[in-house]
């Protein structure tokens, strides 16, 4: 109750300040997200904004206004707001630094035989499974691919797992054909812990941005890379 309070007047504070800098109007986004977007340490449910496509960002607002995506409090943040505000905050957090360093969330170490299955997925996927590599999609660095495809790395671990739930019972959905759902329905329920906590541990360390559009070809057809680009 007292995080819904702080937000309602985070938003009051955020409309009364309309004349101000795009950062200045996005202290609500703050409270979770970091003030640039980098992820709060120790939040687990709440991913790091900073240097993602804007097309990315963009659709996922867009999802959270729409009911595409399910969270109350960004479903109320952005119910009444129109696309011309969402390319906005979008470009803002993109142009951002990326988040250089793995999640501050403590998550437990994985056995050599599950770190090792881990990032076998990670990076050569599950053909028994018709499971594609991560990097096949979210680039060799896992930095993202523009216009539509995230950073994975340095996520905190929960909310990985939480969204591979939403992909597989529906509640996430993204653009048709909507590739992560796919996935996350193939993917042994065994090994969705052990990915989201290889991919907490890894950070980008040179702080690589996204690889431009077209610089290498997903292995599926998805909806993700014809996202629009809000820049």
């Amino acid at each position: 109750m007292q995080r819904l309070l702080a937000l309602v007047l985070l938003v009051c504070a955020t409309v009364a300040s309309a004349a101000d800098g795009v950062g200045e109007r996005l202290a609500a986004c703050a409270a979770c997200h970091g003030k640039n977007g980098e992820g709060v340490q120790g939040a687990e449910y709440y991913p790091h904004l900073a240097g993602k496509p804007a097309g990315y960002l963009f659709e996922q607002l867009k999802g959270f206004r729409d009911g595409r995506r399910v969270n109350a409090q960004m479903s109320w943040l952005v119910q009444f707001a129109d696309d011309a505000w969402l390319r906005e905050i979008a470009a803002y957090y993109a142009q951002m630094p990326p988040r250089s360093h793995a999640a501050d969330t403590g998550a437990e170490q994985l056995t050599p035989e599950r770190r090792a299955r881990a990032e076998r997925l990670v990076r050569e996927g599950d053909p028994a499974r018709n499971v594609p590599a991560c990097s096949a999609c979210h680039g060799a660095q896992l930095t993202g691919l523009e216009p539509g495809i995230p950073a994975t790395v340095g996520l905190p671990v929960d909310y990985i797992v939480a969204q591979f739930g939403h992909w597989r019972d529906g509640v996430r959905r993204a653009a048709e054909p909507d590739c992560m759902r796919e996935v996350a329905r193939a993917i042994a329920p065994e090994d969705i812990r052990a990915i989201a906590v290889y991919l907490s541990q890894q950070p980008n360390v040179e702080g690589a941005r996204p690889a431009p559009a077209g610089s290498f070809q997903p292995p599926a057809s998805c909806g993700a890379l014809k996202a629009e680009d809000a820049r």
